[in-house]
């Protein structure tokens, strides 16, 4: 039987445990407003609260890495068991990827992240035994700190045993910013009929999706993560290259005319049509496959994974790590913004009126979000 990635995390148990939450919690929403501040009723990648006396507004993020840190744990333990010199350097970007993956989030909204917590959980306080381990994977939450341009004032470490596997940590924080003017504000409320839809490009699997590389990589012992790809590449660091951040680029963009942002992460491509509007998001120019996911699709479809275009495209990021919607004439400003920044500008597809959905013209795939 073919293996899907609901096997290993299903959508359609989730979704109804969150919208279950927003229910029970809908009514604190109302508690703040003894300060002057309105929780902003708008869906989203973060929270946002309307400081009414003044022109300006809050964003508030939670988020988590999820697994990826599983493949530099098997791959750090491997490395030092065969007496690899610098085993802990597999860590050096998976702080950068937690940090980003609060920020990204926030940042769509349209908030300047400006303080960041992280919570590093362990199963056991023998995980932190490695100093060198330690202060890699803390270069890392600095490295997006500062690239980002934001601060890391505080943070936690517990140790819950008997909850948390002991070689290996649950890695998550919050994030919080200042959207500043009120205008800056962006949920997608101001798309209209001729919108472009426009990307900014992955440079590997980010985060989204790592429970179905970590599956197909068992597949291919002995060597797992060490396999190589054609290029000669090692899997495991291919996927672990970090997420782009694009923090101080999509500020520029939206203020620059960007009206809808939204990472590619879980749910992938069905992200694109995140914004609560009857439009249907037409997607007719995809970016090339990276290296990476070549070998995974080929691979996996080996070893009897779904490697469909709708799995894949609902699983990973397939090359673009944000998406934006803006009018055209915004278009030359956005390719500005994007070199100045050292990336490039991806050419995604358009908005039409229509039903609610995301269409994959070249692989006849569509999702209603």
């Amino acid at each position: 039987m073919m293996e899907r990635y609901s096997d290993t995390l299903d959508y359609a148990k989730l979704d109804p445990v969150k919208r279950q939450a927003m229910s029970t919690f809908e009514d604190t929403m109302r508690n703040p407003e003894r300060l002057r501040i309105r929780v902003m009723p708008v869906g989203g990648t973060a929270a946002v609260f309307d400081f009414l006396d003044y022109d300006f507004m809050l964003g508030f993020n939670v988020e988590g890495l999820g697994t990826k840190n599983l493949i530099a744990d098997g791959m750090y333990r491997d490395m030092k068991a065969q007496k690899y010199p610098e085993p802990e350097r597999v860590y050096d970007f998976v702080g950068f990827d937690t940090v980003m993956m609060s920020a990204m989030d926030l940042v769509s909204m349209g908030a300047d992240p400006f303080g960041y917590g992280d919570f590093l959980t362990a199963g056991s306080d023998d995980w932190f035994s490695d100093g060198k381990r330690n202060q890699a994977l803390l270069n890392g939450f600095k490295a997006g700190a500062m690239e980002a341009g934001f601060a890391i004032p505080c943070g936690e470490t517990p140790v819950l045993k008997g909850i948390v596997d002991p070689e290996t940590l649950v890695l998550e924080g919050a994030s919080v910013g200042l959207i500043r003017p009120k205008s800056r504000f962006i949920y997608g409320q101001d798309i209209q009929d001729g919108d472009n839809i426009y990307g900014l490009p992955s440079r590997g699997t980010c985060a989204n999706g790592i429970s179905k590389i970590r599956n197909i990589a068992a597949k291919l012992l002995p060597d797992g993560y060490f396999s190589r790809l054609p290029s000669g590449r090692r899997l495991g660091d291919a996927v672990l290259v970090p997420t782009p951040a694009y923090v101080r680029p999509l500020i520029e963009m939206i203020d620059a005319g960007v009206r809808q942002a939204s990472p590619i992460t879980g749910h992938g491509w069905e992200k694109v049509g995140r914004a609560n509007r009857e439009f249907t998001y037409v997607v007719d120019s995809l970016p090339n496959l990276l290296e990476v996911y070549d070998f995974l699709i080929e691979e996996g479809g080996k070893h009897g994974f779904d490697v469909s275009d709708g799995e894949n495209y609902f699983v990973w990021n397939m090359g673009t790590s944000v998406t934006m919607v803006a009018p055209p004439s915004s278009e030359s400003a956005l390719e500005e913004i994007a070199a100045r920044h050292g990336t490039q500008l991806q050419k995604l597809g358009h908005v039409e009126k229509g039903e609610r959905k995301v269409v994959l013209t070249q692989k006849g795939v569509e999702y209603v979000p």
